[in-house]
């Protein structure tokens, strides 16, 4: 699967030049907080994950959680690092949502017998009967999320979404 990788600023904008600060005599340029992509994508994401732990049938799982474990199931065995790629979460907090799973008895690591440093993770038969229920339930999430958009709209709101994320 592609690793997600986002571009800095310049590389965003390689021609973008550095704009000089306004002198303090001119007032601040107006700044409409309602429409700035980062505002409306987290909006969006509030409401997202708003319908995902309304509607998920195991109420201590988070959408992140989720996320890795049907990582996990895609791809285990499989070192943390590869699932750390797959769902874009920085190596850290990754540790943590696993350990959290680990206390669930959703997965299980092990250390690589090649490189003691790199953890082996996968799912454990829990972890497997949580991620087979849940996956309707995700489907419906989705279907929610998107239900104010029409067809032709939500086609366009992927698209858009993942070239903004760089994929």
């Amino acid at each position: 699967m592609k690793q997600a990788t986002l571009p800095s600023a310049a590389q965003a904008h390689p021609t973008a030049e550095p704009q000089p600060a306004a002198a303090p005599s001119e007032p601040p340029a107006a700044y409409d907080l309602s429409s700035q992509i980062g505002h409306l994508l987290r909006r969006a994401y509030q409401r997202h994950t708003a319908i995902f732990q309304e509607t998920i049938p195991d109420h201590r799982l988070t959408a992140v959680q989720f996320a890795v474990l049907v990582a996990i199931r895609e791809e285990q065995p499989a070192p943390l690092i590869r699932i750390g790629r797959m769902t874009a979460i920085d190596h850290a907090t990754l540790r943590g949502i696993v350990a959290r799973l680990e206390d669930r008895d959703l997965v299980r690591t092990e250390s690589d017998t090649e490189d003691r440093r790199q953890r082996i993770v996968s799912l454990s038969p829990d972890g497997e009967a949580l991620v087979r229920t849940c996956i309707p339930e995700a489907l419906r999430i989705t279907e929610l999320t998107l239900a104010p958009l029409d067809a032709c709209e939500r086609v366009a709101a992927l698209h858009i979404l993942r070239k903004l994320s760089g994929e």
